[in-house]
């Protein structure tokens, strides 16, 4: 259950819906602290009140972008779905919003991404928290005797590698076939296929290949 609004809670969102809005309106700028203010009626001092730096308020606008995903990671690791279920669940969630973001203001979501990158350590901390969930999911499928002889590092490699399509918005623009039916045939593909004996990778043999002349 949601914790109550402050009024102090609820001023610092009005200012990150305006700094949103005005993105909106003109793209891949950062809109200034002035901007900002005058959109919510106060004056640029006052928003320091919330914020202490122009930073701080455009991190708080980063965090605000992913708040969503990190409450559907959270919701699926703690569901009692399977470790095949919940590892499409804990994809498939973000892929869906992330998609209807993107189709809903194409323009806002690519500024979205551009701005994202002068925030990196922001949107890192999101990343380590998603490999963060993602290991607990692999850790239960590994208790329940899928991936035999892997072990957690070892999973997540391919399964980053196979599945960033689906989880990397900066993709999601180049891949319309991202979608949730070949999401699942890419679940059922790892786990059906590293989990069997004929999955294991033939040992090199030392020998380098001779190319034909």
């Amino acid at each position: 259950m949601a914790r109550p609004q402050t009024d102090h809670d609820a001023a610092a969102e009005q200012l990150l819906e305006a700094a949103e809005q005005l993105i909106r309106e003109r793209g891949a700028v950062v809109p200034s602290v002035t901007d900002i203010a005058n959109a919510c009626g106060m004056s640029q001092s006052n928003v320091y009140r919330f914020f202490p730096s122009k930073e701080a308020l455009m991190e708080a606008s980063v965090e605000r972008w992913f708040r969503p995903f990190n409450d559907m990671m959270e919701e699926v690791v703690e569901s009692d779905l399977p470790p095949r279920e919940k590892l499409y669940q804990f994809f498939a969630r973000r892929a869906a919003e992330k998609r209807r973001r993107y189709e809903e203001d194409r323009d806002y979501f690519m500024a979205c991404m551009a701005l994202g990158e002068e925030h990196h350590e922001v949107i890192m901390s999101y990343v380590d928290l998603a490999d963060h969930y993602m290991a607990t999911i692999l850790a239960e499928a590994i208790s329940d005797g899928e991936f035999p002889g892997m072990t957690i590092d070892g999973l997540m490699s391919p399964v980053n590698l196979m599945l960033a399509p689906f989880c990397d918005p900066a993709l999601i623009p180049r891949y319309e076939s991202a979608n949730m039916d070949n999401l699942r045939i890419a679940i059922n593909t790892l786990f059906n296929g590293l989990s069997a004996k004929c999955a294991e990778a033939p040992e090199a043999s030392g020998t380098p290949l001779k190319l034909a002349s």
